[in-house]
């Protein structure tokens, strides 16, 4: 049996026009700016979207101190080579990061040891490409089917369970050659669930980040050329993997062999027998200490022989 359930988060049916936007940036909560800071946002919004100006040079339009006003908002710890490309991808694709249309996120890459930055777009940003293509005809509410329980853990009440839907489904209408033509997609919930510890929006609203997935693929499908390569934040969490612990540990081996290199001979062998029966960190790490020790240790009897 199918369930129809409208969803309550008012993505709706009808198209939003990219003209609505509010005059005050909508920053994410937890960034303050004072009057001044505003101002050169409203400037830099006014860069991004100035037609004359080619995606490849906003960034060398743009201030110092607007630069680094970007960093201190809308792109956190981001090289100039990384913000360079953001502002080449906002402008390409007419987005504003500042209304949260595409955003800049960090994530742990474990093969390189180090934080990058992915651009990732917002379900505000899929419909506003749309939008600006002059085809759009909006799109139906979610439909969900199927239940399942999900069951999360929580520092107050301990375990929880939620209700999640089974799969959503919506339908983008696009005017093509005159015709009001329907592009249907289905996001199923064992393919975008990210599970308990990255999963938190999920847990509490299950239907509205499931139909924001169903979403992002009809407007996907509609909008090939436009939408191509380019995903909604609510696609790619199931795909990031909980970064915390492989980027604690790689602190650890960092401060460790800053440690190493100032150790005297004593230090160095109880950092050794420690570091043979530790678990805190994989056999790869635990063979790169135990090289830089011994090598350490070769060092200083090499100076007092």
């Amino acid at each position: 049996m199918t369930t129809k359930t409208k969803d309550l988060s008012g993505q709706g049916s009808s198209t939003q026009s990219k003209a609505q936007k509010v005059t005050t940036p909508n920053i994410e909560s937890q960034v303050e700016t004072s009057p001044e800071e505003t101002k050169e946002i409203k400037v830099i919004e006014r860069i991004i979207e100035n037609r004359e100006v080619a995606p490849a040079d906003v960034f060398g339009k743009l201030q110092r101190s607007q630069i680094e006003l970007m960093k201190r908002t809308i792109a956190k710890g981001a090289s100039d080579d990384e913000l360079k490309m953001f502002l080449q991808v906002c402008k390409g694709s007419n987005l504003n990061p500042f209304l949260k249309q595409v955003f800049l996120v960090p994530r742990w890459d474990s093969k390189v040891g180090a934080e990058i930055r992915a651009i990732q777009v917002s379900i505000d940003g899929f419909r506003a490409i749309a939008e600006e293509s002059g085809a759009y005809a909006g799109n139906t509410d979610p439909e969900f089917e199927g239940e399942t329980n999900i069951e999360y853990s929580t520092k107050s009440d301990g375990k929880k369970t939620v209700s999640a839907p089974g799969k959503a489904t919506v339908t983008v209408y696009k005017i093509v050659q005159g015709l009001k033509c329907e592009f249907t997609a289905t996001a199923r919930w064992a393919e975008y669930y990210p599970g308990d510890k990255q999963g938190f929006m999920w847990k509490t609203k299950p239907y509205i980040m499931l139909g924001k997935c169903a979403e992002a693929l009809a407007l996907r499908k509609a909008f090939p050329k436009l939408l191509s390569g380019m995903y909604a934040t609510e696609e790619l969490d199931k795909g990031q993997t909980d970064t915390t612990g492989a980027q604690t540990a790689q602190n650890g081996l960092n401060t460790l062999m800053a440690m190493i290199d100032k150790a005297n001979i004593d230090q160095l062998l109880e950092l050794k027998a420690k570091v043979e029966i530790t678990t805190k960190y994989d056999a790869k790490g635990k063979a790169a200490l135990i090289k830089a020790i011994e090598s350490k240790l070769n060092e200083i009897d090499s100076k007092t022989a």
